[in-house]
């Protein structure tokens, strides 16, 4: 394969990686967009890769299967820090004056 059929698999395959860095730093807003890219570059390819891009490929496979689970923890940590803001709630609900019930007012007649 020549090389320039292989460089639309690299510009994917480094865009993985430019993704993982960014997820990484949690700087989701620039994913977006790179995925974006991303669907518009993949809509281009050939349905059937030539042989030559299987390097590329794999290494986007890896870069794409790391990038979700980088995902993965982030979405982790986020849920923990959740909890214990919940938890946090709670404690201070737990040291609050009681209230006491307000005034009822009938409506009917």
């Amino acid at each position: 394969m020549s090389r320039s059929g292989a460089a639309p698999y690299e510009t994917l395959a480094r865009g993985l990686e430019r993704e993982l860095e960014l997820v990484g730093e949690g700087r989701f807003d620039e994913v977006a967009a790179l995925q974006t890219e991303r669907s518009a570059l993949i809509d281009t390819l050939p349905e059937t890769p030539p042989a030559g891009a299987r390097p590329a490929l794999k290494r986007a496979a890896l870069m794409s299967k790391r990038v979700e689970i980088e995902i993965l923890r982030y979405r982790e940590a986020l849920l923990l820090d959740l909890a214990k803001v919940e938890l946090a709630g709670r404690t201070a609900r737990g040291y609050a004056p009681p209230r006491e019930p307000r005034p009822q007012v009938q409506a009917t007649a």
